[in-house]
This record gives structure tokens, sequence and C-alpha cells, in this order.
């Protein structure tokens, strides 16, 4: 089965831990500093469900390797640079106006994005303030976003060895809009920065199979209804297509998903608990204002709002 037709036949739902104005898909804008810098060069996209969240950055100046083969194909010094992403997904919580992530599973060993989000958001506009004053993020929320609602958080992984591994990571969708992750089979040595790791291995394309094992990849939905991955961690998957809502089956224990990829020995399952799972989102541009506000806006149309 589809998550199309799992969500259609049995809707999972439960009280979401974080508003629903903060759910669907979002690319950011840009970033602002406290030292003034700026960056709106960057790809940096967000997706939030009900309760998990997932998120994707690659920075302006990531080497373009469209032409190389592969991985091995690289320079050392290229492999490095693409080593300098981020992304992953994580379970969201909500208190007073702050959102916050734990249990992550993270392309970068390490905690790069310590700070919680105080977050506001106007029309399709969320603005996300770190609470020392460290930076501001304006995110837009991307058309195309209501529909499928898909939060999955990854438990198991049987190879294609024909064992079954823990294995964590995560599949989110907002109707034309996907993030998946995949931790890696086995954790980075240390917990510095992954680039950082590899400019010391002695093999650096050897450490750069174990580096990129693990990926974050955002995909969107096609006119056929499949998924093809537009920015990843791995820039050798771009343009790809993936299967990322066939082969579902539910299990006996109702928040549970399995999930077949491949047939025969090249046979991948994977087992998934539910977070979100609704066939017909509504993901609204718009948001509430008061009486005082909403007046004032009707009162203005004719020249704010001309043209728009």
């Amino acid at each position: 089965m589809t998550l199309d037709e799992l969500a259609a036949a049995a809707p999972r739902s439960s009280p979401a831990p974080v508003p629903s104005w903060s759910q669907g898909c979002f690319h950011r804008r840009s970033i602002v500093y406290a030292n003034g810098a700026e960056d709106t060069g960057g790809r940096a996209i967000w997706l939030q469900a009900q309760g998990l969240a997932g998120d994707l950055y690659v920075p302006a100046w990531r080497p373009d390797v469209s032409a190389r083969e592969g991985l091995h194909d690289c320079s050392v010094e290229e492999l490095l640079e693409l080593a300098a992403v981020e992304g992953g997904v994580a379970d969201a919580s909500w208190s007073n106006g702050t959102m916050s992530y734990d249990n992550p599973s993270a392309f970068q060993p390490y905690e790069q994005w310590p700070e919680p989000g105080l977050l506001q958001r106007v029309g399709p506009s969320l603005i996300e303030f770190a609470p020392s004053g460290a930076y501001l993020e304006d995110w837009r929320l991307q058309p195309g976003a209501s529909g499928l609602m898909v939060g999955l958080r990854l438990m198991f992984e049987t190879g294609l060895d024909k064992l079954t591994r823990p294995r964590d990571g995560g599949l989110l969708i907002a109707g034309d809009h996907c993030l998946f992750a995949l931790d890696r089979h086995r954790p980075l040595p240390s917990q510095a920065p992954a680039q950082q790791q590899m400019r010391a291995a002695g093999d650096p394309y050897a450490f750069a199979d174990m580096v990129f094992d693990g990926e974050v990849s955002y995909a969107r939905r096609q006119p056929d209804g499949t998924f093809k991955v537009a920015l990843s961690t791995h820039p050798f998957r771009e343009g790809h297509a993936v299967p990322v809502t066939h082969g579902f089956c539910q299990t006996s224990i109702t928040d549970i998903l399995r999930q077949q990829l491949g047939e025969g020995d090249q046979r991948i399952v994977r087992q998934w608990r539910v977070d979100t799972l609704i066939a017909g989102a509504e993901i609204d541009p718009a948001t509430d204002v008061d009486k005082a506000g909403a007046a004032w806006l009707k009162r203005e149309a004719k020249t704010l709002l001309r043209g728009l």
C-alpha cells in the first residue's frame, strides 16, 4: 500500500505538541546574525509534522560536482566542502512560544544549533529568534504544503544481508514536499564536525564513504505522483526518484508501519513509528489577527494589497 492509501483508510492523529501554524514545509529566506552578517544564498528547508521535525541546510558555496561520477571522483578538498552540510530529524515540543527539539538523528555528529527557537508567524512568514540574540531566521511557508501529512520515525532496518538492526531516521511529507533522513550504519569516531574528522583521516576517501553513508534529502512530488530528490546532503542523490510513499503495510500495532523496498535478494525492510498520518491536512497561508489589526488591514487594503 501507499502512505496516501493508509492515511485515507486509517488516519493517525493525536493532540499535536506544536501549534498548527508551525506545521508544513518552510524554506528559509534569510538568516541574520548578531554580528551583522546575513546569509540569503544558503538553501535551508524545514518540514514540521504534528510532533516530528526535519531540516536540511546546504551552503551556497558547496562545490558543484554534478560532472563527477561519484564521491571517489572528487578531490579531497571537494569532499571536505561537501561534508560541511547539516540536517536531520528530531522530536519537537512547544512551551511558552518556544520550540525545542529532542532525540535528534543528524548528519553532523554534534549539536550545531543548541538553542530552542522563539517562533512567531504572520501570514506565510515564520520568524525564528534565538533566545540569546545570536541570530534571526525568516522562514516562508511553501505552496503545495496541504494534502498528505506524514511524520514517521525509523526504528529498525533489515538490510540486504538479512540482518535486522536498529537504525534511526525519519520521513516527513507535507503535500508535495518530502524530507527523509537515514542515520549512518556506524557512527563517526568522534563528535567533532564531519569535515574536521575527514581532514584528519588517514584515507579521506574511505572516511567519506562513512560520512555519506547517512543522508538527509528533500524531494518534490512530480506530476505522476512520484518524488524526486531536489536537494541532499549527498549530492549524488539529487535528481533521482525515491520510493518514499510506496511499499508500506500496517502491522498488528496501530502506530507501527512496515515498508518493503526492492524484491528478493535486493529487499530492504524498514519499520517506522507513526507520529502523523493524515490524508487531507489543510495548511493555511493566512494567520489570525485581532479585531483592530483586521480593521486596519481592511481599511488600507486598496493601497497596501493592490496588485498582490
